[in-house]
């Protein structure tokens, strides 16, 4: 195994996603700076389902937005996707909005064990008609990477990211009086599956409660079965490609590495080798040029017999 990395777009949402997601029982946060963990959480159980769903911003969502998540009737989160960054812009609701002039920024790329980014945040906003600024920090890091089991199946070369926010909320009706929000969270990636495979949280809200809960991505969302299938987590940019498209994939350095173009008829149309020289993510530019348009599978194989593979459409 080698040690997983998420390149751009990894975990940016696009208009017209959407994701099933089992809420669990929250679990007690896995030690940190682990290479090679094993996390086996085989036994959650599902008390809840939703959706998670993405759409195009509507015309409430602040400038800049890309995506709007639907998080209830009416109520929207915006983000705005970026080459380096996934950030949040803000929301709306029949109680409240919030616009943020400084957004808060989810994730930065490329992500790998090691790397670490803080991020300060400041909106302005209003709920239940009092206005209110809020002002807040986001620390993340990335962790530990490993092997990931599941109740339906054993993901390899997942990425463990800690998230730790914290914001104040103070009323301009009531300044003495700020809301407090503190939360502590984890997420499990595999490269090539936007949404986290599991997610576990611990909020507090002062005044207000304390909750912790789980949230673990459902076998049918799309991605999973593919990911439980491959040892290499890897992706396509873009896709659907035309000229060329990008491999980006994490191996350890010195594995020889073959990568195929194969059509539906399971024909290698274009082959590529090479050999890595770094631990991580690796790039890789395969040359479309003389391909058919059509749908393809991209295959990526190294010297142990490990595999990863995604569909392509070449246009």
């Amino acid at each position: 195994m080698a040690q997983p990395s998420l390149p751009t777009g990894s975990i940016s949402f696009a208009p017209g996603e959407s994701y099933l997601v089992n809420q669990c029982a929250y679990f007690t946060p896995p030690p940190v700076g682990v290479a090679n963990a094993v996390w086996n959480h085989a036994d959650l159980v599902s008390v809840a389902s939703f959706t998670d769903q993405y759409i195009t911003p509507p015309a409430s969502a602040p400038t800049g937005s890309t995506v709007a998540e639907v998080a209830g009737p009416g109520t929207y989160i915006f983000y705005k996707a970026t080459t380096s960054a996934f950030e949040q812009l803000g929301l709306t609701s029949a109680q409240a909005t919030l616009n943020c002039s400084d957004p808060l920024k989810v994730i930065s790329y490329p992500f790998t064990m090691g790397s670490e980014m803080s991020d300060t945040y400041s909106c302005t906003g209003t709920s239940s008609g009092q206005a209110f600024v809020r002002n807040g920090t986001m620390d993340i890091t990335g962790t530990s990477w490993g092997t990931l089991t599941l109740p339906y199946g054993t993901f390899t070369n997942v990425l463990m990211i800690n998230f730790e926010q914290h914001h104040i909320d103070a009323f301009l009706s009531d300044p003495d009086f700020p809301g407090e929000y503190v939360a502590n969270f984890q997420f499990f990636v595999k490269p090539g599956v936007k949404q986290p495979l599991l997610s576990n949280y611990e909020v507090y809200s002062i005044p207000g409660s304390y909750t912790t809960f789980s949230r673990m991505l459902d076998v049918t969302s799309v991605g999973v079965e593919e990911a439980k299938r491959n040892a290499i987590g890897m992706d396509l940019l873009p896709n659907p490609a035309t000229g060329h498209v990008e491999v980006v994939y994490g191996v350890a350095a010195g594995s020889i590495m073959s990568l195929e173009v194969i059509d539906i008829a399971g024909k290698v149309v274009l082959t590529q080798d090479r050999i890595t020289m770094v631990t991580g993510m690796q790039r890789e530019v395969l040359d479309l040029t003389g391909i058919a348009k059509g749908v393809y599978s991209v295959l990526v194989t190294d010297d142990k017999g490990a595999t990863g593979v995604k569909r392509l459409v070449v246009q």
